[in-house]
């Protein structure tokens, strides 16, 4: 078998299929998924402490994972790694609010938002400042290197407290220019650790595909209703463009892309109903080196092996 495949089961394609007829017609499978994305999700009940700009105390004898988010409910978007580490390996999983929007009148209530989905994943939080930053931007990099510089520095301060095995950003090209400046800031901050720090570094994607992701990490209708979950929190966000009932759709698709950008054009799919796409690397010696993994990662494979 392709090691690629490894804890995935591999869909029959051609004549080894059984064709079977569909329980319901093409009209009712669209009017279902219809009536589905125009429900609204309830977002839940829960009580979450306020998030401040003090790191949350790590326990050291578990690993921990810096997830730097661009937005509030980026933490959720792209959180199938980081949820499945917490919930199958104990990782502790720390997210880093780097801002929280563009419009200062919205930010309180996003940060009460986040504080909620947050405790519904179980994850940390903390901000980099109280309202979080303003311009994570390649322009405002260029323009004002000085503030830039600050917000560096933070990232830093923060990754030296943690220490993390593992750090989750953007892609380079994630076409949100906030998204593509979070992942300078990430970057920018790790090229001025000490060159003995080392970790994983696992690149997202959500506003534009990777050319080339590596890993397919499968998430659970558990785990994915948790995501969503945590999505509804997000209130003012999903009034506007439903987030939370899209999210699927967009796990659905990843499996469509995912089989044969990691496999090669024509490969028959791993049985994963969602997935999120990511890249894979290590920061050692101050630099990124992209890893040699290509593969999915199923509900049957442990996700902790990616960091073995």
């Amino acid at each position: 078998m392709d090691p690629r495949l490894r804890g995935a089961d591999v869909r029959k394609t051609g004549g080894d299929m059984q064709q079977e007829s569909p329980d319901v017609s093409a009209p009712k499978i669209i009017a279902g998924y219809v009536r589905l994305l125009k429900t609204p999700l309830a977002a839940p009940e829960i009580a979450a402490p306020a998030l401040s700009t003090t790191t949350p105390e790590c326990d050291p004898k578990r690993p921990c994972a810096l997830l730097l988010s661009p937005h509030p409910d980026d933490e959720c978007l792209t959180g199938v790694l980081p949820l499945r580490l917490l919930r199958e390996q104990n990782w502790q999983i720390i997210n880093v609010a780097v801002t929280l929007g563009s419009d200062p009148l919205q930010r309180a209530r996003r940060k009460k938002e986040l504080a909620k989905a947050c405790a519904v994943l179980g994850f940390g939080c903390v901000l980099p400042e109280e309202d979080g930053f303003s311009n994570v931007t390649l322009s405002a990099r260029k323009a004002h290197p000085a503030a830039w510089v600050e917000k560096v520095r933070r990232i830093v301060k923060i990754i030296a407290e943690i220490k993390p095995r593992a750090i989750v950003m953007p892609h380079a090209a994630d076409w949100h220019e906030t998204h593509m400046g979070t992942y300078l800031l990430g970057m920018d901050a790790l090229e001025i650790m000490p060159r003995s720090f080392a970790c994983a570094v696992a690149l997202t994607e959500y506003w534009q595909p990777m050319a080339d992701p590596n890993v397919m990490i499968g998430v659970s209708e558990n785990d994915l209703a948790a995501l969503m979950t945590a999505l509804a929190c997000h209130a003012g966000e999903v009034a506007r463009n439903a987030y939370d009932r899209r999210f699927p759709a967009h796990l659905i698709d990843n499996v469509r892309r995912g089989c044969e950008k990691l496999s090669g054009k024509g490969a028959g799919a791993p049985i994963m109903d969602f997935a999120e796409m990511y890249r894979f690397g290590l920061w050692r010696n101050g630099k990124f080196a992209p890893s040699a993994l290509n593969r999915f990662v199923g509900g049957g494979e442990s996700v902790g092996a990616l960091f073995d």
